[in-house]
């Protein structure tokens, strides 16, 4: 089983055992979903009897616990679904998860190196990308620099204004 983080604790929530989240995930209404939820790791299985949004944070019930006092030692830690359970998303959109690791092809100099981590910001997205010798460049995840994803040969293509690499 390959677990996604989809969300973390950050405290409880009520004296029935209510937690509230921090989701990482678009899909805020996969809380509503009757799918097996982990804490921390494939062995505390849980699943959510409700759920509701409030200013960006999800506050949820789990079926398996009722009170604050069984659900306090949960703060701090992430809730995980089996990979298996993600949303399908439409062609043309990736989970970010599966494009780490994905070769750079820039359309000038090839291959310059892989994908190390995308930083979400309030604008874009932004990859950052590892060139080797401990060197990293930034590329904005915008249709000016990103010309296409091929996700069956695992690589990126790019097209980087000069300087970008320097």
């Amino acid at each position: 089983m390959e677990l996604i983080k989809v969300a973390q604790i950050l405290n409880t929530h009520g004296i029935k055992g209510g937690l509230k989240i921090r989701p990482f995930t678009d899909f805020i209404d996969r809380f509503s979903e009757d799918i097996t939820y982990y804490i921390d790791s494939e062995n505390n299985p849980v699943h959510i009897e409700n759920y509701r949004v409030y200013k960006g944070l999800v506050y949820i019930n789990l079926k398996e616990y009722n009170d604050i006092n069984d659900v306090l030692i949960f703060k701090g830690k992430n809730i995980y679904i089996d990979k298996k359970d993600r949303y399908e998303l439409p062609e043309g959109l990736y989970y970010i998860s599966d494009l780490i690791g994905f070769k750079i092809i820039d359309e000038n100099d090839g291959e310059i190196g892989v994908l190390k981590e995308v930083l979400t910001t309030s604008a874009n997205d932004v990859y950052v990308v590892d060139l080797g010798n401990s060197k990293e460049v930034l590329i904005p995840a915008v249709k000016e620099f990103i010309i296409d994803i091929d996700s069956q040969e695992n690589k990126i293509f790019v097209k980087l204004i000069e300087g970008m690499l320097s």
